[in-house]
């Protein structure tokens, strides 16, 4: 009987001390599917919606590029001069949780459904696939070049169901272990 409670006790402990993966603080789950990237959204439009601030700005955080993450989605010869002013953009976020927690917001109560599109930079440039239907705008389209080959981006919109415009968010990715969101970069490097 106290082997059988030893165990337990270990097994509880080892549970417990096991990392949340990096940028989801154990709020949510992440994984490199499209379906996954519509309820990571979903969860921080609705952890904002019910004023839970923390919640949402923690899951937002988390989209945010790091330097690593920068250099995992551009191409490796992507001049420094590039990956440095995008790096040194990241020091213009808001510090705070309630100001993140506004920055992924439905445009209007009515747009509950949320679309996702995926490209390779490659398609991207060709005009191919999600592109072709016009989902990644003119700068995304310009840029790509910039972006590292054969890796998937994502543009994500929250529309009202049966619409196919609504509020646009720019170049998700998965960065390996979650996702991150490079935004309109374009706007950033004219």
């Amino acid at each position: 009987m106290r082997v059988g409670r030893l165990w337990a006790v270990a097994i509880v402990m080892a549970l417990a001390c096991q990392k949340a993966p990096e940028g989801t603080n154990g709020l949510f789950p992440q994984k490199d599917e499209p379906d996954n990237l519509k309820g990571l959204l979903d969860a921080i439009v609705k952890a904002a919606e019910s004023g839970d601030a923390k919640k949402a700005g923690a899951l937002t955080r988390g989209l945010i590029p790091t330097e690593a993450a920068y250099k995992k989605a551009l191409r490796d010869d992507v001049p420094g001069a590039v990956l440095a002013r995008l790096v040194s953009l990241l020091k213009t976020l808001p510090p705070d949780d309630a100001a993140l927690a506004s920055l992924i917001h439905r445009g209007d109560p009515t747009q509950t459904q949320i679309n996702v599109h995926g490209a390779t930079p490659e398609e991207i440039q060709a005009g191919s696939t999600a592109a072709a239907t016009g989902e990644f705008p003119g700068g995304a389209v310009e840029k790509a070049g910039l972006l590292r080959p054969g890796l998937r981006f994502y543009e994500a919109e929250f529309v009202a169901p049966g619409e196919e415009l609504g509020m646009k968010y720019h170049l998700f990715f998965w960065d390996g272990s979650q996702w991150r969101m490079l935004g309109p970069i374009w706007r950033s490097l004219e």
